[in-house]
């Protein structure tokens, strides 16, 4: 591992703590537009903190979750959305990168099943549980929009070294060009209520 990917990887290892959280990169979309790609509603968001999430769900009863999305913009211009205990942006790649968008979604679950996705204009380019290196879903088709160089460094199974934690953002970083902030994740952001994924429309994409 060269020194860069290094030091990329300690200065995001407070990402290491993090379980059962859905992180999602858009580039070529606003954040209303990520938004309702999303299933939400834009014209309906109010700007909460991360606790947010945790004072609605004291309100609902057992097995009633409540699904949230939080959207800010990089300084780069992409928009970040961020699921608390959520799972919308990894079902819906087709959607949130439909007319010429590109997603990158880093899911972490608190069981070890965590999956990464990456979709291009609507077409699933990724999406598998990261135990290795990262296999587009054309292989062994050439897949231009996929790079394998976009790994190195934070994978090798041969020594149990996993792409989790810390090394998911590396890579976000890598695929899609831009500076993840820690304090994306602890401050308030424009925040909107999502339906369930089991009735959210926009999920229809994935059929």
């Amino acid at each position: 591992m060269d020194s860069e990917t290094a030091a990329r990887i300690a200065r995001h290892s407070w990402f290491d703590s993090f379980e059962e959280l859905c992180f999602s990169v858009v580039e070529g979309a606003d954040e209303s537009q990520v938004i309702r790609r999303f299933g939400g509603d834009p014209g309906a968001t109010e700007v909460h903190g991360p606790e947010r999430y945790w004072q609605l769900m004291e309100t609902h009863g057992p097995g009633d979750i409540v699904h949230l999305v939080q959207v800010g913009t990089a300084a780069t211009g992409q928009v970040f959305a961020i699921e608390i205990n959520g799972y919308t942006g990894i079902l819906g790649q087709r959607s949130l990168s439909r007319d010429g968008a590109r997603v990158l979604t880093v899911y972490t679950h608190v069981n070890g099943a965590d999956r990464i996705g990456y979709a291009i204009d609507g077409r699933q380019v990724i999406d598998e549980e990261p135990w290795g290196p990262l296999t587009p879903l054309s292989d062994p088709e050439p897949e231009p929009a996929w790079k394998p160089a976009w790994c190195e460094g934070l994978t090798d199974p041969e020594h149990g070294v996993w792409l989790c934690g810390a090394r998911q953002l590396v890579l976000a970083e890598r695929v899609m060009g831009i500076l993840i902030e820690p304090e994306w994740f602890r401050t308030p952001l424009r925040t909107a209520q999502l339906p369930d994924p089991d009735d959210n429309p926009v999920l229809a994409m994935r059929s």
